[in-house]
């Protein structure tokens, strides 16, 4: 639990209806990466590598595919941030709700990624450090592209996350 200057913020271990420890599958294609091989491809979704399939679909980012294409940085990264909290966690995949696991972890439990894997096995989620690695890898560097972690896995953007738990 952290107190902002405007509320006090609990991260549940399920994301309005999103559990944390089902469905958490290692990926291995990064956001960045993926919308980068998109905008080469000319948004042909069928050109994607399977991992960065995944990732598109993971992302819900059809919907929003035309937009993507025609906007870059800052503007790119608010639109897919706002995506993100007008949709249900229920429907994103794996490469998204690693963001809010890796928060989670290290604002509720430890920071670092050795932590992380620790938390990983002990909950059942995975026994596998590659797998671990993979989860932490993507959900951390996902939420350092989309700015709302930092680096360590903490939370950058703690309006972001209200917003995500709040569903508003």
């Amino acid at each position: 639990m952290v107190t902002n200057r405007f509320e006090t913020i609990n991260l549940p271990s399920t994301l309005r209806g999103r559990s944390l420890q089902e469905k958490v599958i290692p990926t291995v294609c990064n956001l960045k990466n993926m919308l980068t091989k998109l905008t080469e491809a000319n948004g042909d979704v069928s050109k994607l590598k399977q991992w960065e399939k995944r990732c598109f679909k993971a992302y819900q980012l059809e919907d929003i595919k035309n937009d993507l294409l025609s906007i870059e940085g800052n503007e790119r990264i608010k639109l897919i941030r706002d995506h993100i909290l007008k949709g249900e966690p229920t429907q994103f995949g794996a490469n998204c709700i690693d963001m809010y696991l890796v928060a989670y972890v290290t604002e509720n439990h430890c920071i670092g990624k050795e932590q992380f894997f620790h938390y990983m096995k002990i909950m059942g989620i995975s026994d596998k450090p590659n797998s671990a690695q993979a989860i932490w890898q993507v959900g951390k560097g996902d939420g350092v592209y989309l700015e709302i972690l930092h680096n360590d896995g903490t939370i950058r953007d703690w309006n972001f996350f209200a917003s995500w738990i709040k569903g508003n």
